[in-house]
Order: C-alpha cells, then structure tokens, then sequence
C-alpha cells in the first residue's frame, strides 16, 4: 500500500485549517485594554482631611497676618500626598465635592533633554516664535492621552487669578486648556471645591486676607497651587511661613541662563537640562528658608552674582499639608515686554521656553492627581 497516497491530503488539511485560525486571530480586536487604559484614576485627596485653621481675619488690610497662619500644617501619616484610588472609586476634589475623574496621561518623554550650559557673554541665548501650534504640539508630545481629553475639561478645575504683570491664561489658550479666570477681587467669593490646580498671576494687586487662608486650606485639602514672582512675598511667605520668603534682592538684567537641578520625574518631562530664562526687571528672588522640604527646580550662575544668598534660585516646589506649591521668578506668560508670538528664551529642542514646561508640567500633575 503506498501510505503517502493518503498522508499527505491529511497534512494539508490539516495545515488550511491552522492558517485559517491564526488568520482570525489576527483580525481579533486589540484596544479593547487601551480604551479602558485611557479612563483616569487620580484623585487629589482622600481619607481625613486636616482640620482648616480658625484664624479671624483682621480688618484691616494693613494688618499683620494672623498668628494661627504660622502654626504648623498637620500632615498625612507617611508625609506624602493622597494615594491614588482604583478604579470604580469616587473622585474626590480638595473640598471633598464630587468630580469627574482627572485627566490622564502618559507621557511620551520620560525625562529631560541634555543641552550644553548656556553662556549669556558668548550669545548662546536662543530666541524664535512660538505660535499656539507649537505649545500644543509640545503638550501632545508629551502627553498624548492626556491631550485627547482636554477640550471636555470642566473648566473649574483649573483656576486662574489674574492680573497686571503676568497673563497665564495667554499660554493656556495656546496649549488648548479649559479654565475659569477672574480679578483677585472676584476670587474673594469663588468656591474653589471642584478646583484642582489654582494659578495665581504676578501684579501689583493684593490678595485679602480671607483669599489667603482659603488658598492655604486648599493646598492643605490637597490642590495644586502655582504662583510667580511678587506672589513670593504678598501670599506665599505670608500663608507658608518658614519654608520660602523673599531675599529682599531683585534682578537687575532680563535674560539669565538656567539650569535644572537634580532629579524630578513629574516636572521634567520633555524639559532641558539647560535653556535662556526671560524675566522682567524687579523681580523678586527666591530665598529657601527650609532645605528638607523645598526642592529646587531650576537656578542661574548669573543671577547667583545678583543674589544676596549666592543660590539665584529660579523655580521652587515643596508639599503642604495633601496638596502642593510651585514658585518662579519671572512668568508663565511668554513675558510682559514681547509682542506677538516672540518667546525670547525658546528652549533648543522643544520649542517653548525652560520656565513654561516646569509649569505646564506642574498643571498637568495637578490635573491627574499625581504625587510630586
């Protein structure tokens, strides 16, 4: 009997069939895990919230602060920010009201870019345009998840106080992100319990004091909360005693160069090592009163000449009670003194400026409820 005769049919069957089941394999779906992924989980607060101070207000402007301002801020039992719940787990804002799930996002860029140190002398400072375009593409970089979702943002999640010296809303229009803006007067009855993340403008306008300690009971309850320049002495120093304070010095040129300072890996992304710093005259220098919990984010040599201190400290960020604080000379804005889409310290590589990718990474960390 010739045993190939019926051998090699059943092989070939046998063979149509596999490739018929790996072909139906292939044709299977396979983002059904990456629509879920892209639901997030973040909170900023949970479990027992610290108790909010009791200070009176004084009444009048001119009063000095309130000593329950300078009592010491309980913490979480292990120090660090909120865990972040499962899903399925309701959301919580600082306040404890209800909210939407945070935006997250998974970064592309999971440090920053080594650039040579910039030496101001030899012309290494770089200036170009940056159009809407380019902060947005830079926000899609590095956070391609994220970006799908913030044109759904509820807009009093991200808060900003505005006034003369600085404009962040201009820089949030251009990176697509939805927020509620108002007068340091406004802000005195606003609710900030589905807020988030509050930015709060340089200018020659006070804070009152009630504004002050609601701003200290949401850092406490676990917001994120970003101020620049003057902000240092008329509400930081004042409402965070003991951990930053102005040096009294001010800088006396408009371009420094600078350079970050060891390692973040939230406030880093898609950054560079060393960039141009843009500041405008009078700006207000950064002392650190306590080492062990502000870390420094980014420092100049040339303003170090300038600083009575020596550091010349440029960025700052420490944790308060659940929540966060990020400090910086100079703007968020492109800069009080430009036109148009000029941005006189554009960053080599990344378009925007050294100074706005710290902030914007800052603002994204507070939008998904990350620990810093």
């Amino acid at each position: 009997m010739n045993i190939h005769r019926y051998i090699k049919p059943a092989l070939l069957g046998h063979a149509f069939f596999c490739v018929v089941a790996l072909l139906g394999a292939m044709a299977a779906p396979a983002n059904a895990g990456e629509a879920a992924s892209g639901q997030g989980t973040a909170t900023l607060s949970d479990g027992q919230v610290p108790a909010t101070p009791n200070a009176q207000v004084p009444a009048t402007p001119n009063a000095q602060v309130p000593a329950t301002l300078n009592a010491q801020v309980p913490e979480t039992a292990d120090g660090q920010a909120p865990a972040t719940p499962s899903d399925g787990q309701t959301l919580l804002a600082p306040s404890g009201a209800a909210t939407v799930a945070p935006l997250q996002g998974h970064a592309e860029f999971e440090g920053p870019i080594d650039t040579p140190p910039v030496r101001l002398s030899a012309g290494s400072a770089t200036s170009g345009s940056a159009p809407p375009k380019t902060y947005r593409g830079w926000l899609e970089q590095t956070y391609p998840d994220f970006s799908l979702h913030t044109s759904v943002m509820d807009a009093d999640r991200l808060v900003v106080v505005s006034d003369k010296y600085d404009q962040a809303e201009r820089t949030l229009d251009s990176l697509g992100l939805r927020y509620r803006i108002m007068s340091k007067k406004e802000f005195d009855a606003y609710d900030l319990s589905n807020a988030q993340v509050l930015i709060i403008d340089c200018g020659p306008r006070n804070l009152s004091w009630n504004a002050g300690l609601k701003i200290r009971e949401f850092v406490i309850k676990g917001g994120y909360l970003f101020t620049t320049d003057w902000m240092l002495d008329r509400l930081d120093q004042k409402i965070f005693p003991g951990l930053i304070s102005w040096s009294g010095a001010m800088n006396k040129q408009r371009m420094y160069d600078a350079a970050i300072v060891g390692k973040h890996p939230e406030l880093f992304r898609h950054a560079v090592t060393n960039s141009s710093w843009k500041m405008d005259v009078h700006c207000h220098l950064i002392r650190v009163l306590n080492k062990e919990k502000v870390q420094v984010l980014a420092v100049s040599k040339d303003l170090a000449s300038e600083d009575p201190d020596g550091q010349g400290i440029l960025a700052v960020v420490f944790p308060y009670g659940r929540g966060y604080v990020m400090h910086m000379t100079a703007h968020f804005d492109r800069s009080q003194s430009v036109k148009g889409y000029d941005l006189p310290d554009a960053a080599p590589a990344i378009g925007i400026s050294l100074r706005q990718a710290l902030a914007i990474n800052y603002v994204v960390a507070g939008l998904s409820g990350k620990k810093l």
